[in-house]
């Protein structure tokens, strides 16, 4: 889910396990030239979930780590796609922990709008993202906690 430290565990795991790190969210920013809150707001949600839907199918790398958006997974059967790519981890964050230290404050974020309504998109999305090969739990957790504990259940 946005907030739980995607990019930020992403990039110290890739580094400290010698992958590449990759960002689904930089590279539509960068192929479209705008922000996400931007494409959200000139083309919709529906526009932005295609281009999640393309990227997957453009991954050449053979050993990388890449951190999602937090809608990617449960849009377009893409959850499907990216399990036959690789192990997917969910940096599981509570509500409480979002709302508090992570988001609240943040005004780029496309689908916050209010408590109610980012909670119920949490409980929906967190049924697909509980399929995924490992939970982690990050409420309370410094970024490189949480890489240490991936590392221990990859390798």
């Amino acid at each position: 889910m946005m907030g739980s430290g995607k990019t930020t565990v992403g990039k110290i795991l890739a580094h400290e396990i010698n992958y590449k790190f990759i960002d689904s969210d930089a590279i539509i920013e960068k192929q479209e030239d705008k922000s996400i809150n931007n494409i959200f707001r000139s083309h919709g949600e529906d526009y932005f979930r295609e281009l999640e839907k393309n990227i997957i199918s453009k991954f050449k790398y053979k050993h990388f780590v890449l951190a999602t958006g937090g809608g990617m997974p449960v849009f377009n059967d893409n959850f499907d796609k990216l399990i036959n790519i690789g192990t997917i981890v969910y940096l599981k964050t509570s509500f409480k922990e979002l709302i508090n230290s992570r988001i609240s404050n943040n005004s780029s974020r496309p689908i916050y709008t209010d408590k109610k309504a980012f909670e119920n998109i949490l409980k929906q999305r967190e049924r697909v993202y509980k399929r995924a090969h490992f939970i982690i739990s990050t409420d309370q957790k410094t970024p490189n906690e949480i890489v240490n504990e991936i590392k221990s259940i990859i390798q």
